[in-house]
């Protein structure tokens, strides 16, 4: 737990196929997010995909399963079950994350944790690098008041998440298992009680973050919102000990979006795939045709990621993208700051 990092790029561990991009030759992408469904039990309304409309939807089985394959054999190393909906509503994503398991794709999952059952806990537990819990309030009226599902969501969100580290204790399961609050409005004061309620529920970390505003989204958070809570970020760190942790994103809130590199370059090392099976660079660009690299009910994977495509979308996105213009704190934001950095040799680069 003590070297559990969220806050930055860890592009750096991957060098070799920084290297590659760096010459110019084809790479796939290192992370890949999917959402196994565009539906959603709770219409939070923080939900960075608001503006989609939550309509339901489904990636069916037999595509998730053959993306594994396709990832195991391109190099993919990681995939995060979250994007539009609540992915444990599709319950196909339990054969997917199994199948991961077996050829050594990296699984993860976010969720708010009210559909994840004890027996489905027991069934992607073993197989999942972690598992992180969304929980905005630290009792069952906030929550509802946020997270905008059932009177008792709030109930059995706590019940499956203590069920989950009960069951990572007794299996000892090789999972990290942890809770995020983001910082908005409504419970920039709640935020020791919901970490003080992680550390009750058994849970490994428990993390905030700043709040991130997609453009065609109308809810907003102030920039400055979280010097309003600075002291109860000071103070819920002192729940930290050898069992678990708190991580305050510190640089993601002292530190405002202000992009100095001058375009994004980072599109290639991550991609999301959608519950309608189309793939994209990022959620800026969700349902935009004119940004999608193709469909999985029309080619495969590696067929979309050979096809040239990307490379279209992303010279288009280098070119006529402004990158003031985005969601703020995206997720490419420190991938772009780490590659600006390197992506160019600087003149005497032996002088260290």
């Amino acid at each position: 737990m003590s070297n559990l990092f969220l806050d930055g790029s860890k592009l750096i561990h991957h060098l070799p196929v920084v290297e590659k991009w760096k010459r110019g030759e084809k790479i796939f992408p290192i992370h890949a997010e999917i959402s196994p469904t565009s539906g959603c039990n709770q219409r939070c309304n923080l939900c960075y995909v608001d503006y989609l409309g939550h309509k339901s939807g489904f990636l069916e089985e037999d595509i998730m399963n053959s993306l594994v394959d396709s990832f195991a054999k391109t190099g993919v190393k990681s995939v995060l079950l979250a994007g539009e909906g609540e992915p444990t509503a599709n319950k196909g994503i339990v054969s997917m994350i199994e199948r991961a398991g077996r050829v050594g794709v990296d699984m993860a999952i976010n969720s708010n944790a009210v559909l994840m059952s004890p027996e489905m806990s027991h069934a992607i537990l073993p197989h999942l690098t972690w598992a992180r819990f969304t929980f905005q309030a630290s009792h069952s009226e906030l929550y509802h008041k946020i997270h905008k599902g059932n009177v008792r969501d709030f109930e059995k969100a706590t019940a499956n998440v203590a069920a989950a580290a009960k069951i990572k204790r007794d299996y000892k399961l090789n999972v990290t298992l942890g809770t995020q609050q983001i910082l908005i409005n409504e419970n920039y004061r709640d935020i020791y009680e919901t970490a003080k309620l992680s550390k009750e529920l058994g849970v490994d970390y428990y993390v905030v973050k700043r709040f991130s505003k997609h453009p065609n989204n109308t809810y907003d958070v102030p920039e400055d919102l979280w010097k309003e809570s600075e002291d109860e970020l000071r103070r819920v760190e002192e729940l930290t000990d050898n069992k678990f942790k708190v991580i305050v994103r510190w640089n993601n809130f002292t530190q405002d979006c202000n992009r100095i590199y001058k375009k994004c370059i980072g599109t290639p090392f991550i991609t999301q795939i959608l519950a309608d099976g189309k793939i994209y660079p990022c959620s800026q660009f969700f349902k935009d045709a004119s940004y999608c690299y193709g469909d999985l009910h029309n080619m495969s994977f590696e067929e979309i990621f050979l096809s040239g495509r990307v490379e279209e979308v992303t010279k288009k996105i280098e070119d006529e993208v402004n990158v003031k213009n985005c969601i703020s704190y995206c997720r490419h934001h420190s991938t772009n700051q780490f590659l600006w950095k390197i992506h160019k040799e600087p003149e005497h680069v032996n002088f260290i």
